[in-house]
């Protein structure tokens, strides 16, 4: 098995990390209790890490398909879509991640409390969602593309 075909695998784990990340962000705002936002900074580190392993097997995957013309040709724009979109949110977790690192070792509370985390935080949830999404509709294209190989 290569590395783009474990793509699949790894790439629910950012999700789900930053999603719950986010959901730790906004519960700390309502629950006056320092762990949450802990909690929200140590899974945003850990999706930071992996968001990094996720793009790599990404671009390995498209490397596989790009090997196979007649499937390429069939779902060219939905990988055009899900890449740039998989790009971006890489992108955005290491920016963000490394944001939150630089503003927790800095001490910089007019970061650390508020809303600006929470706010971003839900944000990059919605779009590393969204790219999933984007995932999904791209693998439901490349099974029917080797369907009608058959």
């Amino acid at each position: 098995m290569s590395f783009g075909e474990l793509h699949p695998f790894f790439v629910h784990f950012p999700i789900a990390l930053v999603t719950v990340a986010a959901f730790f962000d906004v519960l700390g705002l309502f629950v006056n209790k320092s762990f949450f936002p802990k909690v929200g900074f140590t899974l945003l580190l850990v999706a930071t890490a992996l968001a990094i392993a996720v793009g790599l097997s990404g671009y390995a995957a498209e490397a596989i398909l790009e090997e196979n013309i007649r499937i390429l040709a069939a779902v060219a724009d939905n990988l055009t879509q899900h890449a740039t979109a998989g790009n971006l949110a890489v992108w955005l977790i290491v920016a963000l991640g490394l944001f939150r690192l630089w503003s927790v070792l800095e001490r910089k509370n007019w970061a650390l409390q508020g809303w600006i985390f929470p706010i971003l935080s839900v944000l990059l949830s919605l779009w590393v969602i969204y790219t999933g999404l984007l995932g999904g509709k791209l693998a439901r294209a490349v099974v029917s593309a080797y369907q009608a190989m058959i």
